[in-house]
């Protein structure tokens, strides 16, 4: 599962409590603003026994990055 939807599913405060970070923490990554350290990303894994995996938490970013830099490069080739 995604950590987003693992996220979205639980709630930003039950998951900022389960994984012990701030509400804040929490909010970002569900929103994917940020990405979990390796050390929380760890964690995440095991405190949702499996539920999100490391694929769960990091393929969601670089699918994003990947979106975000071929917008970047059609937009950049619609203005030259």
């Amino acid at each position: 599962m995604e950590l987003a939807v693992y996220i979205h599913c639980v709630g930003d405060q039950a998951a900022a409590q389960l994984f012990g970070v701030t509400l804040r923490a929490a909010s970002s990554w569900r929103r994917m603003e940020r990405a979990p350290s390796p050390q929380q990303a760890l964690k995440i894994v095991e405190l949702s026994e499996g539920k999100v995996d490391w694929k769960g938490i990091y393929a969601p970013y670089a699918r994003l990055r990947r979106r975000q830099s071929c917008r970047r490069e059609r937009i950049e080739s619609l203005e030259n």
